[in-house]
């Protein structure tokens, strides 16, 4: 009686898991479901709002807000608040609490194959070479709705200008003059409305950005296109007062002048002076040639958001006080995280140039091989903080982190020096005492990149490198490999990798993953072809690894 009761017990309690497990997934798809449309109806509704600001119903809009809102514990100010700055927290809260139900664990399935291949507006190419680079359909959308939002604003606040004239009656020979004036404020205001989205997309761990998967090392030129945007109105803006305040005879006067209440000049003087001198630093051939003095000059931005608040008031900065704040949080968090060093467990110098070090992971960092991190050695430099691929799989070991370095600019020579000094310190047979010993204390900082291993959701991979740009796809090979050995959530059936290296002295990169110890039988389980072109030597060679 036992031996046909077990089984049958068996499976309703199986049934009865099975059961529990499908209604937990109905209501963690359902929350899902109801946070993401909340969020949508909440950014457009917000964004309509921005976009309707520069014209009169707008205006009304807000006059009626204000009305309904001031006289409650909020007061005028933080009505202001509430409606430009306060949606965007509301998204970034239901977004933290959307990827907490999400969960970590990400099970890839095979999609079916339709007829008509998928438009994809994030990666379909619509512009390849232009001043905007590569520029995909959800991009070049975007752009289109600010060029309009450009034009329609520049165009209602036209006529509001003209109407202000009209209900205060200027005297003709202040008519010019005054309408100067107002021009240089409503472009000062066009520069408010861009920079509420400037600092959004900096933040290295935005939960804005983990919320739609676009790394924020991909979202930077975002923030460089509404930057040269910003400072182009924030310019006129000053161009427009200081030509109408020379024709006045009154440059110097009010120039340097600081108001207890209402504008205060002299700020705004401070805070266009560093937004300019970031903005020349930061153009393409200054950032490209001399990287530290963009990045140092960048440093500015705190000049430039607290002479802003003292420049426009409270009442004004309220209207891009959201996106600083999700800034100064990120900043937060980020240096509390960086305080942590770690442990350098292993370190070589590969023939071709490069270092290969193996870190201790910090605690409760969780990474994919698609993952970078940001690496500081104090004995080098306190302030740099230098970006790096990981090359190994977070499957590769619970305890340790990989990356390889490319010996080529200062801060890397320094870094190999460090680290054969250490080497030559540890293999003396006498030390003079412990305080004169070598050391090397690093902190890591992430990681960033793509939120899900998306590498693990397409059956057949192509994976071109040139030189050091390999370090990823170490990675990714050995978090297949494993998964693989070990029979987990895995697509891929076949990796066909492309390699161009100059000399082939870079085949030692080689040595920074072991396929055969990961997964003895691979050749089973994976379809992997790896092409390697030597392109600088006098008789190249091409060598194909099966």
């Amino acid at each position: 009686m036992d031996d046909h009761e077990t089984p049958l017990l068996s499976k309703d309690l199986s049934s009865s898991s099975s059961s529990s497990s499908s209604s937990s997934s109905v209501v963690v798809s359902s929350l899902k479901w109801i946070l993401k449309v909340v969020m949508s109806v909440i950014f457009v509704t917000w964004v309509v709002f921005l976009m309707m600001y520069p014209g009169s119903l707008g205006d009304q809009i807000l006059t009626n807000w204000r009305a309904i809102s001031s006289n409650t514990l909020f007061g005028l100010t933080g009505s202001m608040f509430l409606i430009f700055s306060g949606p965007i927290l509301v998204i970034a809260i239901l977004a933290s609490l959307y990827l907490i139900i999400s969960g970590e664990e990400t099970v890839f399935t095979k999609k079916k194959i339709t007829k008509f291949p998928r438009f994809r507006l994030w990666t379909f190419p619509v512009l390849v070479d232009g001043p905007f680079g590569v520029v995909s359909a959800a991009e070049f959308l975007g752009i289109m709705v600010f060029s309009v939002f450009f034009l329609w604003a520049i165009y209602a606040y036209t006529l509001r200008n003209l109407n202000v004239l009209d209900y205060f009656h200027v005297l003709p020979n202040n008519r010019s003059i005054f309408l100067l004036e107002l021009t240089g404020l409503r472009f000062g205001m066009i520069g408010l409305l861009c920079m509420v989205f400037l600092f959004l997309p900096i933040s290295r761990g935005s939960i804005l950005l983990r919320l739609i998967d676009i790394p924020f090392e991909h979202a930077t030129r975002y923030h460089v296109w509404l930057g040269h945007i910003t400072m182009t109105f924030f310019s006129l803006h000053g161009l427009c007062y200081v030509v109408g305040w020379t024709i006045q005879g009154q440059l110097l006067e009010l120039l340097f002048e600081w108001k207890a209440t209402g504008i205060a000049v002299l700020p705004g003087v401070i805070s266009l002076v560093a937004g300019l001198l970031m903005w020349v630093t930061s153009l393409h051939t200054v950032r490209k040639n001399y990287f530290e003095l963009f990045f140092y000059t960048h440093q500015l931005y705190i000049v430039f958001v607290v002479f802003l608040a003292l420049h426009v008031g409270d009442y004004l900065f309220s209207i891009v006080a959201g996106g600083i704040f999700l800034f100064i949080l990120d900043r937060f968090l980020r240096f509390y995280q960086s305080r942590r060093t770690v442990d350098v467990i292993s370190a070589k110098s590969l023939p071709c140039g490069t270092l290969e070090l193996v870190l201790s992971k910090p605690p409760n960092m969780r990474y994919n091989a698609l993952s970078f991190i940001f690496l500081q050695v104090k004995e080098l430099s306190w302030l740099q903080w230098h970006p790096f691929s990981v090359s190994s799989s977070p499957l590769d070991g619970n305890h340790h982190v990989a990356v390889l370095i490319k010996v080529l600019g200062g801060w890397t020579a320094k870094l190999r020096d460090q680290l054969s000094t250490l080497y030559e310190a540890e293999n003396q047979d006498q030390l003079i005492s412990p305080e004169s010993y070598p050391k090397i204390t690093t902190c890591v900082e992430g990681p960033y990149g793509h939120e899900s291993p998306y590498h693990l959701a397409y059956e057949n991979l192509v994976l071109v490198a040139g030189g050091i740009g390999i370090t990823p796809f170490f990675a990714i090979l050995s978090d297949i490999l494993h998964r693989k050995r070990d029979g987990k959530d895995c697509l891929p059936g076949k990796v066909l990798v492309v390699w161009a290296i100059k000399n082939s002295d870079e085949l030692s990169l080689l040595s920074a993953i072991d396929i055969p110890s990961i997964c003895h039988f691979f050749s089973k389980k994976l379809n992997l072809e790896i092409h390697i072109y030597v392109t600088r030597q006098s008789e190249p060679c091409l060598v194909s690894l099966t």
